[in-house]
Order: structure tokens, then C-alpha cells, then sequence
């Protein structure tokens, strides 16, 4: 029987060797988690409630861009560059390190971006792995709010700002010197910081 610890250093040595070709180090234990994910080499339902019960959020493999994001830029990079490293074989890193010619026949083109998006699907299937395992951990924070539990200020403000966004975007019309630009910027700005 496999105990907890042996399964982490199991992962941790594999994640190692991973590592060793990597510019940036994510850390042992995550990019032999990662490696197992995408390998679909063990359980995997136990493999991401190791990396939940590690403080490995499903947000931390959200685009270090999103405001939800809990990853920093060379956090989101570090994983992207781990995954690439488990999704492709040293010839098709190779590919991708190389640009197209301009001339270069729409079939290989769809043929590249089709590898190109393997590494952004991995990620996708990890996160959603972390989720159902982070709501297996903690269900509490994933409980549905009834119907009769108000919604708080802050919420309420957010859909406005969604409504009034969408009413700017609409095709109501306005007076010619509103400035649509102006207005849906500022309302953006609004809803970024306080809501």
C-alpha cells in the first residue's frame, strides 16, 4: 500500500528529472504531478487531492492576467513551461521554436496550431481536475447560496456595472457627442477596482 508520503516523493523524483531540462523550477512535487496528469500514469483523482492537500489552487493555473488568478507571472510561465515540457517531444519543442515561413501552406498552419494548442487544452484539464478536487476538500466554500440568502452590496453593484456596460455596447442610440469609448472605460475602471 502506497502511503501519502511515498506517493509525494514519487512524484517529487519525477518531477525532478523533468526539471533538469526546464529554465524555470516550479518545484519537484508539482511537475511530477503535472507529468502524472497528462501521462494519466496513476490515479488521478488521488494525484490532484495531493496537489490540493499541497496548497496547489485551481486558480494558480488561471493566466497570471486574470483578475481571479492566484499566480504571479513567473509562477503562470513556470507552469506553462512544465506542461510543455510533458505534452511534447524534444522534436516538437523544436517545431515550436521555430517560426513558419510566411509562404507556408494553410494545412501546416492548422497542423501548428493544433500543436500549439495542446499545452493550453493540458492546462485546462489540470485546472479542472483541481477544482473538483478542491471541491471535494473544501464543499463548504463551494456552497450553492439559496435563494433566500441576500446578495451582498458589492454583487449587487457588479451587475450593474454589467448592465450598464451591456446598455453602452447595445444598439440604443445615443446623442452623437456622448462618447461611448470614454464611458465604457470608465465604467470598466470602475467595476476593476471596486467590484
Amino acid at each position: 500500500m502506497t502511503t501519502v508520503s511515498k506517493e509525494i516523493a514519487k512524484l517529487a523524483d519525477s518531477g525532478a528529472k523533468v526539471l533538469m531540462g526546464m529554465e524555470s523550477d516550479l518545484g519537484c512535487f508539482e511537475v511530477g504531478a503535472v507529468k502524472s496528469v497528462i501521462h494519466g500514469s496513476d490515479q488521478l483523482t488521488s494525484t490532484y487531492a495531493l496537489m490540493v492537500g499541497e496548497g496547489i489552487l485551481p486558480t494558480d493555473y488561471l493566466s497570471h492576467k486574470n483578475k481571479e488568478s492566484t499566480a504571479s507571472k513567473e509562477q503562470y510561465d513556470a507552469r506553462l513551461e512544465a506542461i510543455g515540457m510533458v505534452c511534447y517531444s524534444p522534436a516538437e519543442r523544436a517545431e515550436l521554436a521555430t517560426k513558419l515561413p510566411k509562404d507556408t501552406p494553410q494545412g501546416e498552419k492548422d497542423a501548428r496550431k493544433v500543436l500549439q494548442d495542446r499545452r493550453t487544452e493540458k492546462l485546462k484539464t489540470i485546472r479542472r481536475g483541481l477544482i473538483t478536487a478542491h471541491k471535494n476538500k473544501f464543499p463548504e466554500d463551494y456552497k450553492a447560496r439559496g435563494s433566500n440568502e441576500p446578495k451582498t452590496a458589492i454583487e449587487d453593484l457588479g451587475a450593474l456595472m454589467e448592465k450598464a456596460i451591456k446598455l453602452l455596447q447595445g444598439d440604443k442610440p445615443f446623442p452623437d457627442a456622448f462618447a461611448h469609448d470614454d464611458a465604457v472605460a470608465v465604467i470598466k475602471g470602475f467595476q476593476k477596482t471596486f467590484c
